[in-house]
């Protein structure tokens, strides 16, 4: 799958590379405010989850349909997650508080609306597809008991995830021209897993080289709150 992502810029580039002065092209970052809905217990312990700040980053590509609609893309690299606590502690009054974090690269398309002239301010909506390059367990157990250590491990959890996934997208934002080629970029959307993001069963996993820990998830999906600003270039 993720062949799929070379494959798919490319012909958005061509595409949009075709229609000459109808396409623009640039590049954006951001942050993304990351959760998850649905159930995640870690150790058959119910967890609390909570938003995860992480970076996103890639390139803008566009092409306008007419004054006030264009095809709207922001291919690239995002970061996803949550950190997470339990809601009562471990036996032996141990407590653990983690972090998981995705990385994927998606490729989303939207259609944009412009609500002023040239489309300065804008309305957008669409669909994307996530392909999972990475996900990661960070814990941090604190033990109750005097001659214990804190201790921090890493699991990896991408054998509980399914590697691709369908999301929605609904978002507004700012296409303001600096001049007649160059233009500034300020988006924020919210992105919504339309697939479950991990498998829906208990899974054992190895933790930290003695011991295993057990992950149990119902109907887990991505939410996120993108905001990031980009320079575009108009042909």
């Amino acid at each position: 799958m993720r062949k799929a992502f070379p494959f798919v810029f490319s012909l958005f580039v061509t595409v949009f590379s075709v229609h000459g002065q109808n396409s623009s092209i640039g590049f954006f970052g951001g942050m993304n405010l990351s959760n998850v809905n649905g159930t995640y217990n870690s150790d058959s312990y119910y967890t609390n989850t909570t938003t995860l700040v992480t970076k996103q980053f890639g390139v803008i590509l566009s092409y306008n349909v007419s004054d006030k609609l264009s095809f709207f893309s922001d291919p690239g690299y995002y970061e996803k997650g949550f950190n997470y606590e339990p809601t009562e502690s471990y036996a032996g009054g141990a407590t653990v508080k983690g972090r998981s974090k995705f990385k994927s690269v998606d490729v989303p398309l939207s259609l944009k609306f412009g609500m002023f002239k040239n489309q300065i301010f804008y309305i957008r909506t669409g669909v994307y597809l996530s392909f999972l390059l990475s996900a990661k367990n960070n814990d941090t157990i604190y033990y109750d008991m005097p001659d214990m250590d804190t201790k921090i491990t890493e699991n990896d959890i991408i054998d509980i995830m399914n590697k691709t996934t369908l999301g929605f997208i609904a978002g507004a934002g700012f296409d303001i021209p600096v001049s007649q080629k160059l233009g500034v970029l300020l988006d924020i959307s919210y992105r919504l897993d339309l697939s479950d993001a991990m498998k829906n069963k208990q899974i054992s996993i190895w933790k930290d080289g003695n011991s295993d820990y057990f992950v149990n998830t119902d109907n887990v999906r991505n939410r996120n709150l993108t905001i990031s600003a980009g320079l575009s270039y108009r042909f």
